[in-house]
């Protein structure tokens, strides 16, 4: 049986505080994974890989300096001490050469945690024959990535901190022969058969819509529903200085109007930075561990911004132990009224948006954003769906989508978990309704 990362975190946390001197701090993270990736295309498996990878990053700290390394440790324990060393090592020197930082935050000890989170995963064989079994009839894309994740910190002032997780996302879309395709996924912790293929199937049914004339419709404004999966697009763009302090400070932060109160969001909206969805640890990577809670903005007030202990330090502020990225990492939207059956109804003549994509700030300063239109997106008249649309690039402010333009939220939630799997398998994910929005601007 193979040793755990838990122990081999231990071995090289207590190894590499052993070497420290001279008023040296030390503080560590790991990331880890044991996860099974499964490509498919057309429904068939391409692929089955099998990944467990470990990377140990270090951050010494000499009086007003910090240098910071990274690199993979394996469940050899001589191998991973050789490697700290040598790191070590050279980090030693090069850190006594840094100039000074006016604005370091040092380290602290901020105690200890253990969160293990076991899930109930299908096993390999079990998901081959389900997808087999059920998918023979589709053309089927996509990747299936499960197992366990961990987190850790610790730093050589008696700090220890431990998450791990059990998860798994599947990631697919459905194509037709005229090359028409919608995107689905299913995700979580504990996997349900009968959940999974009501995925595939709900794709399925809403691929021979996709079969049907396309519409293409002028650049202007449309009312608009936004299913879960495409708030989820803006809701991602946000982590990217939309509710950051130090941002804020700078002048670079999106929701900056929001914060010194020129701009207003409907008392309809509000959102959570909430750690009770299990996805990811509450600690952050000083080991400063986040209020399970937090509001950010409530009934459209802004009522936090993240505060990391950097910023804190530099700007006078209090950090609420914000990651230095200064974003969410666990955001909940809370639902609205707007019952399942009637999204239609209440979208009348509009657009049914199931999906998102290539979005980036178009105006920063202002919270505005663009994007395209993508898979399954369609045109509805008189609450009745026509058929897909040609894809449209919007331009829209989130004070209009979560503010006057906001018309109503679901009554139903859906969880996305992170499906990045770039360099190693991300954690973190979302719990967000969908959104009814009138006027929406599209320019192309």
């Amino acid at each position: 049986m193979q040793r755990p990362w838990k122990n081999i975190f231990e071995e090289a946390s207590q190894f590499a505080f052993n070497l420290l001197i001279d008023d040296e701090i030390l503080n560590l993270n790991l990331s880890a994974e044991d996860t099974t990736f499964i490509r498919f295309n057309k429904s068939k498996v391409r692929q089955l890989s099998e990944v467990e990878q470990c990377t140990l990053s270090l951050d010494l700290y000499w009086k007003s300096k910090k240098y910071s390394k990274s690199f993979n440790l394996s469940r050899n324990q001589k191998s991973n001490e050789q490697l700290i060393r040598e790191n070590l090592d050279e980090m030693k020197r090069v850190v006594r050469e840094l100039p000074d930082d006016p604005y370091i935050a040092l380290p602290e000890n901020n105690g200890e945690s253990v969160t293990e989170n076991s899930g109930e995963l299908i096993t390999n064989e079990a998901f081959l024959n389900l997808i087999s079994e059920n998918c023979a009839s589709y053309d089927l894309a996509g990747v299936y990535a499960a197992g366990k994740t961990c987190r850790a910190n610790a730093n050589s002032l008696g700090q220890k901190h431990w998450y791990s997780g059990d998860s798994f996302s599947f990631d697919f879309s459905l194509y037709s022969a005229k090359e028409k395709a919608v995107k689905g996924s299913y995700g979580g912790a504990n996997f349900k058969s009968e959940d999974c293929l009501k995925a595939i199937e709900d794709c399925a049914q809403a691929l021979k819509v996709m079969e049907r004339e396309r519409k293409v419709l002028s650049p202007g404004k449309y009312r608009c529903y936004l299913a879960p999966a495409a708030l989820q697009e803006i809701v991602d763009i946000m982590r990217w200085h939309g509710l950051s302090a130090g941002a804020h400070q700078r002048g670079e932060c999106a929701l900056g109007l929001l914060k010194d109160g020129k701009r207003k969001l409907s008392p309809k909206f509000s959102m959570l930075e909430d750690f009770s969805l299990g996805l990811s640890p509450r600690f952050n990577e000083r080991g400063e561990v986040f209020a399970e809670s937090m509001e950010i903005i409530k009934n459209g007030e802004l009522k936090n911004l993240f505060v990391s202990s950097s910023t804190a330090k530099e700007y006078g502020l209090e950090s609420n132990y914000a990651s230095d990225r200064e974003c969410h990492r666990s955001a909940r939207i809370l639902a609205g009224n707007l019952k399942r059956e009637d999204i239609l109804k209440e979208l009348g003549t509009g657009l049914y948006l199931s999906n998102l994509h290539y979005l980036n700030w178009s105006d920063k300063q202002k919270a505005r954003i663009t994007g395209m239109t993508r898979f399954g997106c369609l045109w509805v008249e008189n609450g009745e769906v026509v058929g897909p649309i040609k894809d449209l690039r919007f331009d829209e402010t989130l004070y209009h989508l979560f503010g006057d333009g906001l018309l109503e939220l679901t009554e139903f939630v859906q969880t996305h978990v992170e499906t990045m799997t770039y360099g190693e398998r991300h954690i973190g994910g979302t719990e967000l309704p969908g959104i009814l929005v009138k006027d929406m601007s599209f320019t192309l």
